[in-house]
Formats: structure tokens, sequence, C-alpha cells
């Protein structure tokens, strides 16, 4: 398990079991170091990470060792995903730039008409989808993949704040599962929420409170296997689910 430390500028690994093995990661602008890193991605045994503070994106070996980095087009890259061949990169200004995933050369840019301030998203099992978490309007929305190009298919019911099920008072972080579930941390509201394939509000795991058990779920992942990961920023401790939203660990 990898886990992103946001104000340490590091990443701290355990083993499957949740025991600490290793940590990487210094503040900086070099290619393996991190000033407030948002969002990483492991792809192919390789880690892609944004670096916010220095506006750059870097590719890693799983020891934390420099394989090729470049500059982002654009200020401030607080979200990843990656596929075979693309690495679409999200900005607080609203725009996803896009690289090629072999040798982080910029291939584009996109205006996302859909999202405002990305800070999650992640590809589903085929690369073929894109689920972007949008902050300022409160849902989390789809996009197809064809080559570098997204196109908006589908999102959840965003506006203003809520509580309700389904809505959302900040959307930090979504992923899918292997059968296109889509799981989605909602910050304010200390929970994450699933939906189904056709972003069908399914359950949800937490309340509004701070002993919900989270204090701001922040990002989540999903291994082979289906079990998700949610980074309780707070807390400071990684929670860990089934597909029923069931905890079954926590450290």
């Amino acid at each position: 398990i990898y886990f992103l430390e946001y104000l340490n500028h590091r990443i701290k690994v355990f083993d499957s079991a949740g025991t600490y093995l290793r940590s990487f990661g210094s503040y900086g602008g070099g290619c393996n170091q991190m000033s407030f890193p948002r969002q990483f991605q492991i792809f192919n045994d390789e880690i892609y990470i944004v670096n916010n503070g220095f506006s750059r994106i870097s590719k890693l070996s799983l020891t934390g060792q420099c394989i090729t980095s470049n500059f982002t087009s654009y200020t401030s890259p607080i979200s990843i995903a990656v596929n075979d061949n693309y690495i679409f990169v999200g900005h607080t200004n609203d725009v996803i730039s896009k690289y090629a995933t072999a040798n982080l050369a910029q291939t584009g840019f996109q205006y996302m008409s859909n999202v405002r301030y990305a800070p999650g998203m992640s590809f589903n099992s085929a690369g073929n989808r894109l689920i972007v978490a949008s902050w300022h309007t409160n849902k989390i929305a789809e996009y197809t993949v064809s080559g570098n190009n997204l196109t908006y298919v589908n999102g959840t019911d965003g506006g203003s704040l809520s509580s309700a099920n389904g809505k959302f008072n900040r959307a930090i972080d979504a992923v899918y599962d292997s059968s296109g579930n889509i799981y989605a941390t909602d910050y304010y509201n200390h929970r994450i929420q699933k939906f189904n394939s056709s972003l069908v509000y399914q359950a949800k795991y937490g309340s509004y409170s701070k002993n919900s058990p989270f204090y701001y779920p922040w990002g989540i992942g999903i291994d082979s296997s289906d079990n998700i990961f949610v980074g309780d920023f707070r807390n400071h401790s990684i929670r860990k689910f089934n597909t029923s939203l069931a905890l079954t660990a926590s450290f």
C-alpha cells in the first residue's frame, strides 16, 4: 500500500497487512521531490505524481527513484490519471493538460466545462472512461476517453452544498471498481459514497460528524481485488473497505 503524505511531502509504503515498510520523498522541486503533492497513480509498477508547488509531473520507480520528469504547461497541478498512452493532469484553473505516458511529452490540453477545480480523478480498468471530482460544483463527472480526447457523458446532480444521498459537500476524489461502480470521497460530509456505472447513488459510509470515523476523507484508491483504501486526512489514518462499504481495517 502506497500512501501519500501531503504535509510531509513523501510517500509511505506498507505491506498488505498494514505494517510499515519504508518512506521516500522530501520537499523540493526535483524529479523525486514533492511540494504539497495532492495525488499520484501507480501504473505498470511505476509511480506518476504531480508536484503542486513546482508544477512538475514525475515518473518514479516503486522505491522512489527518478525515471523521468517534465514541467506542466499550467501551474498548480493537483490531480493525475494514467492509462497505456496518456497522462491527464488536472489544474486549479479548470484545465486538464495531457502528456505521453512513455516520456511525459506534452500532447495538448482541454478546458473542462463541467468541472471546476478537479482535486482527484481516475481511469476505469479499461482506460476508456475517466471519473473526475469537481470541488466547486459539488459533483463527480464522467468522460469517455478516445486517444487524448475527453468527452463528457454524465455527472451527479451538483450545485449547492448538500448532505443528501448522492449529493456532495465538496467532492475530492473518485475511483472505479472492476465492475464499473464508482466510489467518491465527500470531504465536508466526512463520508464516502458509492454509485453504479450510470452514476446512480447506491450507498454511503460515514456521516456529518468528525467521528464517523472519517475526519475529512481525502484520497481514495482501489486494488486489483476491489479493496478500497481511503486517506483520512485529519485522523492521520488509512481506512480499508470492501465494495459493500463495510469497514475491514484501519491503520
